[in-house]
């Protein structure tokens, strides 16, 4: 945090310093017609001048950690570059000024950011604390060299004030949601250390989240009434200053007595809906008074729950729309959202019996496989209702039980058979079948009675892969070996008496040439020894595969020749 500080003195404006280091109360007016006199400054303006709207800052009495009480002006609005020339102090509620500061010291913080927003601006009467004759409320009109603005904040002038207060009403129903308080408040004279009622000071009662203001008479007593808002879980009910130092709040018990409530539901008949829309389920909800009648209770929350829960407020007759959204056939369960005011009334349930726009996938084939891996799926989407969108269909690979894996996307008209032709993935990522899937939008169900496809082929693959030397003299014999192996239940065997071909891709080249070809021993090796010509690429590869396998390639490897 980077805070920067630098005191501002207004000019013209005369103050009188007290013995004990207060403000004192400036001299009275000069009479209507007389200007004042050299030096001085009007204590008010005109007015026409007061009634100026401006851009001032908060002002409140605030008190620092030496114990002293400051004026404050708290500036939240960064761009208005402001320059207070004066604040005038009056006791709450007259034009009486008691206190004037005209000397401030102006503060500014980044928050350690480059922000602008993120600044504040504050100016401190630092060099002129506040010591007033008489404890309570003061309100407090900044000058900004020249305009007013009258009432920029109100501050209570006090120290550790204690509250008691008394409630008559302990319990609280949805009948009976306010209370009246009644107490009293004192707190210690800054100058003098005297105990003292508090009088003309400004308190807030908070019940629940509820509260009141009101203000203390000439004996410290006061008298409000304050009201529950009827949703909070629990109640809690207190009386402190709104503005200054509270020792010791009023406190005073507060409890909630719950109603029985009564739900009732009114959308009885079977439902039908479209996929992904929401259908009206209507109703009312009643309550239990605390005379003994049925009244609607308004304002409440209920719950509907199908996949998802969504929840509605009751109108002032009770009634209530719920909206939830219908994706399946079942029961939508109603119920009262957990309340500390009313009790619940059980659940409700309301039938979904049909729903349209629901969607299959039919006729789905892998119908062939090439060597190589290709697989052409065909096969339809059909769906329960009339559409003029194209289905979203993905051909997935499963890679372990439970986990699809889309391997190709594209869109066709419902209703209609389809064929496509999809790739291998590559050999890190095993295929253990593949499925035709449609996800759905939001208002067309995804499909179901999807059935897996397995391919004809088995998988082959040549591991093991090795190239030696990896550097031989041009002239001399290198050789390229590796395993053959293939796909089975129980998982890879070698895969004997297969024909394999070796290929060469010299250094700088693209281009591949066939140098020979070998028969998979008994264990599934391959291995060919070749004459060292020029430094490049070697790889093997299975490509004579019969119609039950499919072809595969071994890993590269780079032999370098020299001389």
């Amino acid at each position: 945090m980077n805070s920067f500080k630098r005191t501002m003195t207004a000019v013209g404006t005369a103050v009188v310093i007290a013995a004990v280091g207060a403000l004192a109360a400036p001299a009275a007016h000069a009479a209507p017609g007389v200007a004042p006199a050299a030096g001085q400054a009007a204590l008010t303006s005109d007015p026409e001048v007061k009634s100026v709207p401006v851009e001032v800052g908060r002002a409140s009495i605030e008190r620092h950690a030496n114990g002293q009480f400051i004026v404050h002006i708290d500036y939240s609005d960064n761009n208005m570059n402001p320059s207070v020339a004066r604040v005038e102090v009056r006791r709450a509620g007259t034009d009486k000024v008691v206190a004037v500061v005209d000397r401030f010291t102006d503060y500014y913080d980044n928050m350690g950011t480059s922000e602008r927003w993120d600044d504040r601006d504050w100016y401190q009467g630092d060099d002129q604390p506040l010591v007033l004759d008489e404890m309570g409320d003061y309100e407090l009109d900044v000058y900004d060299n020249g305009p007013v603005r009258r009432n920029a904040g109100r501050s209570t002038y006090a120290l550790d004030a204690r509250v008691e207060a008394k409630s008559s009403r302990q319990e609280f129903t949805l009948d009976a949601l306010d209370t009246q308080l009644t107490g009293s408040v004192t707190a210690v004279h800054p100058r003098t250390g005297e105990r003292l009622p508090l009088t003309g000071a400004r308190l807030r009662a908070r019940l629940g989240g509820g509260w009141a203001d009101g203000v203390s008479d000439a004996e410290g007593r006061f008298s409000l009434s304050v009201a529950a808002l009827g949703n909070e879980f629990a109640l809690s009910l207190t009386v402190k200053l709104v503005s200054g130092e509270t020792e010791v709040s009023g406190t005073a018990p507060a409890t909630i007595r719950a109603q029985k409530s009564m739900l009732t539901l009114t959308s009885t008949a079977p439902l039908t809906a479209r996929y992904g829309t929401a259908v009206p389920v209507l109703g009312k909800l009643s309550r239990l008074a605390d005379d003994g009648t049925v009244k609607p209770a308004a304002g409440r929350r209920v719950t509907a729950s199908t996949t998802a829960q969504v929840e509605a407020t009751t109108g002032p007759d009770g009634s209530y729309t719920l909206l939830p959204r219908i994706v399946q056939t079942g029961s939508v369960d109603v119920n009262v959202a957990t309340s500390s005011w009313l009790l619940g009334d059980g659940t409700r349930t309301a039938t979904v019996a049909k729903v349209t726009h629901t969607t299959k996938v039919v006729e789905e084939k892998l119908v062939s496989t090439d060597k190589y891996g290709g697989l052409t799926f065909s096969g339809k989407v059909t769906v329960d209702g009339i559409t003029s969108q194209q289905a979203p269909i993905q051909i997935q690979f499963q890679l372990r039980p439970g986990t699809w894996v889309t391997r190709q996307s594209f869109t066709v008209p419902y209703n209609k058979t389809f064929t496509v032709k999809v790739t291998q993935p590559s050999s890190q990522y095993p295929s253990d079948g593949w499925r035709v899937y449609t996800p759905g939008t939001s208002n067309i169900g995804p499909s179901t009675g999807t059935q897996v496809l397995r391919q004809t082929r088995a998988a082959t693959q040549i591991s093991g892969a090795r190239f030696a030397p990896l550097q031989v003299v041009k002239g001399k014999q290198l050789s390229v070996s590796g395993v053959l192996r293939t796909s089975t239940p129980e998982g890879l065997v070698p895969y004997a008496g297969q024909k394999v071909r070796y290929y060469f891709r010299p250094d700088g080249s693209t281009v591949w040439k066939e140098m020979g070809t070998s028969v998979s021993g008994a264990y599934g090796a391959v291995n060919m020894k070749f004459t060292a010509q020029t430094s490049g690429y070697w790889r093997i590869r299975f490509v004579d595969a019969d119609a039950t396998h499919l072809s595969s390639t071994g890993q590269e490897g780079r032999i370098e020749v020299k001389g």
